[in-house]
């Protein structure tokens, strides 16, 4: 399947394929990202659990980097609430924008 991240999906398709990156693919942390997960307290563990097992609350199209930007809502490890905003960029590769807590 070609994947072109300009392209709007459905929230439950792109809920399938971010959890098929976190499986399988690429995921690759922003510095921002990387801040607000010490700030918080959050792993990469953490994240990946919200995003194996959250749900897609928000989607928003970014038209300064052209891509689309989806908000996850779940629960931590230690069943914490909190939210992971991530953005898809190939169809096996993800970028951690932020960590919300």
């Amino acid at each position: 399947m070609e994947f072109n991240s300009t392209d709007e999906i459905s929230s439950s398709e792109a809920q399938i394929i971010i959890r098929e990156i976190i499986s399988n693919g690429t995921v690759i942390f922003t510095h921002h990202a990387k801040e607000r997960m010490m700030e918080r307290g959050y792993s990469t563990h953490d994240v990946e659990f919200i995003l194996k097992h959250g749900i897609i609350v928000k989607k928003e199209f970014k038209n300064k980097t052209q891509t689309w930007l989806y908000k996850i809502a779940g629960q931590d490890l230690e069943g914490d609430d909190g939210a992971v905003v991530v953005t898809i960029i190939k169809r096996m590769s993800a970028v951690i924008i932020t960590v919300l807590g």
